[in-house]
């Protein structure tokens, strides 16, 4: 078993999305850590595993990091490949650019909150720090978190003797 993530200090008990979730049987024998000391705060698990997706969360930070992804970060990395940059593509294309440029927008975030790749999930996030995503992820699109990526990949220009 996976170790319990933490929620306000202590760690979370693991359940199932029959406690959670008792209205939707189609979740009931979903994996679920869930923090008692906190109202509502919980968190599902990666497919097949025990793995949390992150921390516990109660409905405000649930709702803010669900707002982030479909507002700010999807729609950045799902639409790459029509931003003009690649020209034609068949789907097999589509796909792959789509995948780069998902952990291009999650460096590019890391890089404005100055934090390192790992700490960047949003599973991980509190609310300060999904608003200041949002701050950071405001007004850009896909092709500035490609330059900014191709300059981080570029060597250094070396001076002239």
């Amino acid at each position: 078993m996976s170790a319990a993530p933490l929620c306000c200090g202590q760690p979370a008990r693991l359940t199932t999305g029959a406690e959670v979730y008792p209205h939707r049987p189609d979740l009931h024998d979903k994996p679920i850590w869930r923090c008692d000391a906190c109202p509502d705060a919980y968190v599902g698990c990666h497919p097949g595993t025990t793995d949390p997706l992150g921390t516990p969360a109660g409905p405000d930070l649930r709702r803010a990091r669900r707002k982030l992804h479909e507002r700010m970060i999807d729609p950045l990395w799902q639409t790459a490949d029509r931003s003009g940059a690649y020209g034609s593509l068949d789907e097999e294309g589509r796909r792959v650019v789509r995948q780069a440029a998902r952990g291009r927008v999650y460096g590019f975030l890391a890089d404005r909150m100055g934090l390192t790749r790992d700490e960047t999930h949003t599973g991980l996030f509190d609310l300060d720090q999904c608003r200041a995503a949002w701050r950071a992820l405001s007004g850009v699109a896909y092709p500035e978190i490609r330059e900014w990526a191709q300059r981080r990949r570029a060597p250094p220009k070396r001076k002239a003797a």
